[in-house]
């Protein structure tokens, strides 16, 4: 008897997206970020924006197929301004993230998130991941940490002008954030975030009740920390078996924050 091998199915969300989960604390949606659809359906004035959309460098583990190239991640996309579309474009003033509010994005400086997501203030940080990557092994040194930015959303042209966003920018504390990176035997997705690393930018920037919005969702760490630390998630993953690890994990997340008594 032999087993039949799986089925190579290429599964594309639908227009609109998918709705895997809805609860009173999380929203997990399978769909492509960039349809308008969806970016119509996040709630107006929502608290953050924390994602860490694709690179554009065809990143693939070699680690036997564990990881495969994520989505996106072929450089032909313009992420800054997809992120931007979730904020809110410029010229609109009534949806998308509140004003002065903030947004954590990994993978791009600053200069090149200002214009396109309206930021006034803005800081480039750096996450230790306290080990040692790969990387180009024919290098002597192997990257060990991620740049990502912060910025204040300002979102009246005027106003970033005349440096509105600027006080809220000055951090108060040290501009490397030390989290030890999931270990490679335990890592759900190949550019996954520590759930710690996440719930400390979120505690830094909201306050409880309110909602965090992933658009590149990944594994959903993400979506975790901002159901332990008693906020709201929305959540968008295109690959399909990562939304539904989002999905499991968010409720695991959830179950714990009811025992704790969160939100």
């Amino acid at each position: 008897m032999t087993t039949a091998e799986p089925l190579a199915l290429t599964l594309t969300p639908p227009p609109g997206g998918e709705i895997l989960h809805a609860s009173d604390r999380a929203t997990v949606i399978w769909g492509d970020c960039r349809d308008p659809q969806i970016i119509a359906s996040v709630p107006d004035w929502y608290g953050l924006l924390c994602t860490d959309p694709p690179y554009g460098m065809r990143y693939n583990s070699g680690r036997s197929g564990r990881f495969t190239e994520i989505p996106g991640d072929d450089g032909t996309v313009d992420w800054p301004a997809v992120l931007g579309q979730w904020v809110g474009p410029e010229g609109t003033f009534n949806g998308g993230l509140a004003p002065s509010r903030h947004v954590y994005v990994f993978g791009y400086r600053p200069d090149e998130l200002t214009a396109p997501l309206r930021l006034g203030g803005t800081a480039e940080l750096v996450w230790d991941k306290l080990d040692l990557g790969s990387g180009d092994l024919t290098s002597p040194w192997g990257p060990g940490h991620e740049s990502f930015t912060f910025g204040v959303h300002v979102k009246r042209r005027s106003d970033r002008e005349k440096g509105a966003g600027n006080l809220s920018a000055r951090l108060r504390r040290g501009s490397v954030l030390r989290y030890q990176r999931p270990g490679r035997g335990y890592a759900r997705h190949s550019n996954e975030k520590p759930v710690p690393l996440m719930a400390d930018l979120i505690e830094s920037s909201t306050v409880r009740g309110e909602l965090v919005v992933d658009p590149c969702a990944g594994s959903g760490s993400t979506g975790v920390a901002a159901v332990l630390e008693g906020r709201r998630c929305f959540l968008v993953e295109t690959k399909r078996a990562d939304a539904e690890q989002c999905v499991q994990r968010v409720v695991a997340a959830e179950r714990l924050a009811a025992q704790m008594g969160a939100l």
